[in-house]
């Protein structure tokens, strides 16, 4: 079925054609909108801190679950790491609640013979479910190592939970 244009005698056949080409233009840029809405939902990130002291260590060892870590020098007398934590669930509460519980915790400790100050994440991570599926997640580390401590090792593994 044809719809039929009727022109009043005020309107002008090139009017009309603007008036339909902004309806158009308008039209897609909602459309965009929406589509953006909807895959900026597809996973939620958040960046959390922890800060240790050196304790006459000489030297640090690092071993953590992930495969993004990135040592940078720094001045001061403090390790301080950046953890940046990204599930696949848009839940920003789940996101929140599995901070606060603890899971991205680092634990350290200090060998105090060999002046080695060791940083580990915990080995306990389960699985996430949420409605019966798994949550993946993926961890990045940024470690800020003082200028006069030397870094000795990086032992890291790679088990990140991906889709």
């Amino acid at each position: 079925m044809k719809k039929k244009l009727y022109l009043c005698s005020h309107q002008s056949p090139l009017k009309l054609i603007i008036v339909f080409q902004m309806k158009q233009i308008s039209t897609f840029c909602l459309l965009f909108f929406v589509f953006l809405a909807f895959a900026a939902k597809g996973q939620m990130t958040k960046t959390i801190h922890q800060t240790f002291t050196l304790d006459d260590a000489k030297s640090v060892d690092i071993n953590v679950v992930g495969k993004n870590i990135e040592i940078r020098e720094t001045k001061g007398s403090r390790v301080m790491v950046e953890i940046t934590i990204q599930i696949s669930d848009p839940n920003e509460r789940l996101l929140d609640f599995i901070i606060n519980s603890g899971r991205y915790n680092l634990d350290k400790t200090i060998d105090v013979a060999q002046g080695r100050l060791k940083i580990a994440s915990k080995r306990t991570n389960n699985v996430i479910m949420v409605k019966g599926k798994e949550c993946y997640e993926q961890l990045s580390y940024i470690f800020y190592v003082p200028a006069a401590v030397k870094y000795v090792n990086n032992s890291t593994t790679e088990e990140d939970r991906r889709e």
